[in-house]
């Protein structure tokens, strides 16, 4: 299932690039976020204009229980593994589950492109896709995630838009 979350800020791109990518920032930020538990810098690389990193999350299950097995919270567990061009404005990522049952199921990958929108201020434009190879109930699946998800991405960007509004604090 494809998916598009637009997210528009009050800085200019390279801004928002500089911040969204810096060295231990979804630490920083989740304080802010409620519906996730624990983030963690894995590897953080900035060389030639590019910047790559590996960021483990563990969001809040967005449900409990299947019905009488309980839900390990590590089940919803990932690794985001992004590369942004600064210059290009552009970025790719790829988000592993690190269950090993998870991740034989759930495959998600896409862009983000930054766009400027006039002085100070720039759009966040994150698409990809999310595919759930288990028949049937896949595709069903698949929209509960992406609802969850664009929650949790609405959250990081206003997260994001505060820390980057209150210079960085």
């Amino acid at each position: 299932m494809k998916y598009r979350i637009e997210s528009d800020f009050a800085c200019d791109c390279d801004t928002l690039i500089r911040v969204m990518f810096s060295k231990g920032i979804s630490e920083k930020l989740l304080p802010l976020m409620k519906d996730m538990q624990e983030a963690e810098t894995l590897a953080h690389e900035e060389q030639g204009g590019r910047i790559t990193r590996r960021v483990r999350y563990r969001p809040v299950p967005m449900i409990k229980s299947l019905g009488p097995k309980k839900v390990d919270p590590r089940w919803m567990e990932f690794v985001e593994e992004s590369e942004v061009e600064i210059r290009a404005r552009k970025a790719t990522y790829q988000n592993v589950p690190t269950t090993p049952g998870v991740a034989r199921l759930l495959k998600n990958q896409g862009e983000i492109e930054f766009v400027p929108l006039g002085p100070g201020r720039s759009r966040r434009i994150l698409s990809g896709e999310l595919r759930i190879d288990f028949p049937v109930l896949g595709a069903i699946a698949e929209r509960l995630i992406i609802g969850h998800a664009k929650r949790l991405v609405e959250a990081e960007a206003a997260a994001l838009s505060s820390f980057i509004d209150g210079g960085g604090r």
